[in-house]
Formats: structure tokens, C-alpha cells, sequence
């Protein structure tokens, strides 16, 4: 093959690695976008749920927490998603972990809807909950706030 059909064929293959770069980084902007969403839905739910004034509305805060927890799976944290996100590494690292942790949020989050419901008192409960289902993952899996 002649030097031409070489550079030819060279910035071909870079043009197309360059497109298939582009297409992957904005399908993780859209995952990250979307992942970003349902964290601030988690977020809401969870001041909800502390600042509930009757066991209806703490059994309601409740299960959205627990059915936005279950979402959190490879489909919303896929492999090489950090990059513009405060995700860490950690996360794919220690997928094992991160994945008990969020299923340890989806299991506390119906035990306070379950209390609540059945009437009991869930003060305790929704309490821990910050620390012992949001804190568990955001303190080994998620960077701190860039301040500016």
C-alpha cells in the first residue's frame, strides 16, 4: 500500500474512534445526568421523611426511598461512569460493597415504612437512616463537593 492509502486509512480509523469516543461520553452524560436525578429524589425523600408530621407521610417518604435505593444497580453506575460526577472509583472497585449498601438503604427504608404503618414509633429509625443507609455509601463511594 502506498504512504497516501496508509494516512487514508490512519485518519479513518481516527475519525471513527473519535465519533465512537464522543458517542460513549455522552452516553455517559446522560446516565450521569440521570443518576444525578435520582439522588436528588433520594435527597428529597430522605428531608421528607425526617420532617414527616404524621405516620402516613413517613410511610409514604419511605417507600420512595427504598424504591429509589433499589434503582441504584450497573444500569445507573455503569462501568467508566465517574468522569464528570462525584463517584469514586471505589465504587466499581468495590461493587460487592456498594451494591449491600444500596440494598441495606432499601431494606431499612421498608422497615420504617412497616413500623409506621403498623403505628409504632419509627423516631430511632428514620434517624439512623441518614447515617446508617446515605452515610454508608456516600462516605467510601461519592468525592466531596469541589468548592469554588
Amino acid at each position: 500500500m502506498r504512504k497516501s492509502s496508509w494516512l487514508l486509512v490512519l485518519l479513518a480509523g481516527i475519525f471513527l474512534m473519535t465519533g465512537a469516543g464522543a458517542a460513549w461520553a455522552q452516553q455517559f452524560d446522560k446516565v450521569i445526568a440521570e443518576r444525578q436525578e435520582l439522588m436528588k429524589g433520594i435527597g428529597g425523600a430522605s428531608k421528607a421523611l425526617r420532617s414527616a408530621a404524621d405516620a402516613a407521610a413517613v410511610a409514604a417518604s419511605a417507600d420512595k426511598l427504598a424504591a429509589a435505593f433499589a434503582k441504584i444497580n450497573a444500569d445507573t453506575f455503569p462501568k467508566g461512569s465517574a468522569d464528570g460526577s462525584r463517584s469514586k472509583p471505589e465504587i466499581w472497585e468495590q461493587w460487592d460493597d456498594f451494591t449491600k449498601a444500596a440494598k441495606n438503604a432499601v431494606t431499612l427504608a421498608q422497615a420504617i415504612a412497616t413500623q409506621a404503618r403498623a403505628g409504632e414509633n419509627t423516631a430511632e429509625l428514620v434517624k439512623a437512616f441518614g447515617k446508617n443507609a446515605c452515610g454508608s455509601c456516600h462516605r467510601p463511594f461519592r468525592k466531596p463537593k469541589k468548592r469554588s
